[in-house]
């Protein structure tokens, strides 16, 4: 399945405004969007321990497919490692460095090899939207919301990274 890379941007751009509004009221620094390359970063700071997460943002084939999303490390610029991920208390994070919900791209093995879920009824890329797992988290604010919410709460963030 592809999206035409237009209608992919087209819906970011609409996206986009509710998201800005969170990053005004949360500190966030959006990156330029890289229309070529279909991508944009969110730097955010958790307040709880001042570690900053580099959240990049590939909308390839979005919405008809699921946002990729991959942390970057701040020191070294790594995409994907466990450094660069936050280490959780729900299953959001957890052992494998992705950001496990059907939100997320990188959670489809299908897609990922190292992703934790396998095909089966709910876990499918085309459809992820009807995945029960995925909840409110079916427009991109509402994802980089939650996220963020998990790096704020002692109830879900460790105040550490996964390694």
């Amino acid at each position: 399945m592809s999206v035409n890379p237009t209608i992919s941007l087209k819906k970011v751009k609409e996206e986009l405004i509710k998201l800005n509004e969170l990053a005004n009221k949360y500190g966030w620094l959006i990156s330029e969007l890289d229309e070529s390359n279909q991508t944009f970063t969110v730097k955010m700071i958790s307040p709880l321990d001042q570690e900053t997460y580099i959240l990049e943002v590939n909308f390839s084939d979005y919405p008809e497919l699921p946002l990729i999303l991959e942390f970057i490390d701040p020191d070294t610029g790594e995409r994907g490692t466990k450094h660069a991920y936050p280490l959780g208390k729900d299953s959001f994070f957890h052992g494998a460095p992705c950001i496990c919900n059907p939100a997320s791209r990188m959670s489809y093995k299908e897609f990922n090899p190292n992703g934790p879920h396998q095909p089966d009824k709910h876990w499918q890329l085309a459809g992820w939207k009807k995945n029960p797992k995925v909840g409110a988290l079916t427009t991109m604010h509402a994802i980089i919301n939650a996220i963020y919410l998990r790096i704020s709460d002692d109830r879900f963030y460790q105040r550490k990274r996964m390694a």
